[in-house]
């Protein structure tokens, strides 16, 4: 279940976005959001394996 709160953060952030920038640069408003959740607290890290940099052996 995706907080409550995390959610009120996202939308905040894609309404503040222009309609522009949401079509033609989506990477930009994707990193806003990301931006805005750290900002209000939240730790966006990974707990898969899968999703974090290898190493070489």
């Amino acid at each position: 279940m995706i907080a409550p709160a995390a959610v009120a953060v996202i939308r905040a952030t894609l309404e503040d976005a222009h309609v522009a920038e949401l079509l033609q640069r989506p990477d930009t408003t994707a990193q806003r959001v990301a931006h805005a959740l750290e900002d209000a607290g939240w730790d966006l890290v990974t707990h898969r394996p899968e999703n974090v940099p290898q190493r070489a052996a």
